[in-house]
C-alpha cells in the first residue's frame, strides 16, 4: 500500500491526545490518520491537526474526518487539507478498519469528496 507524506512537512510532535480509535470513543468530531500499519488514530477535530495525529511529518495510508454519535461512526470522509487523499477504495478500507477496531459504521456514513470539487459520493 502506498503511503503519502503530509503537504506540511513541519515535523510537529504528535499531539498527546492522539490515540487509536476504538468503541469507547466519546461522541464528537475527529480528525483521523491511518498509519503505515493500518491503525486509525484520532484527535478531537480542530484546525490543522492532521499533521499532529502521527507527528514527525510521518506518512499515512489515508486521512480525513469522522463523527461519532452514540458509539457509532455517523460520518466518515476523506477531507484533509494536509494529506488530500483522492481514492474511494482506500476510504472504504478505512471504514473496514474502523469496524475491525470495534466500531459500527452507520449506513450512508462513508462520503467521498472528489478532488475536483464536485459533490460528495456516498460509498457505504
Amino acid at each position: 500500500m502506498t503511503l503519502k507524506r503530509p503537504l506540511d512537512t513541519t515535523p510537529y510532535p504528535a499531539d498527546p491526545r492522539s490515540r487509536p480509535i476504538d468503541a469507547s470513543a466519546a461522541d464528537g468530531g475527529y480528525v483521523y490518520v491511518r498509519d503505515a500499519q493500518g491503525a486509525v488514530f484520532v484527535l478531537p477535530d480542530g484546525p490543522h491537526l492532521h499533521p499532529k495525529v502521527l507527528g514527525g511529518a510521518r506518512p499515512a495510508m489515508y486521512a480525513g474526518d469522522l463523527t461519532v454519535r452514540g458509539g457509532v461512526v455517523v460520518d466518515l470522509t476523506n477531507l484533509s487539507g494536509t494529506f488530500q487523499f483522492d481514492d474511494e477504495n482506500r476510504l472504504r478500507e478505512v471504514a473496514a478498519e474502523l469496524r475491525g477496531q470495534g466500531l459500527t459504521v452507520a449506513k450512508g456514513a462513508v462520503r467521498f469528496f472528489p478532488a475536483d470539487g464536485s459533490l460528495p459520493v456516498v460509498l457505504e
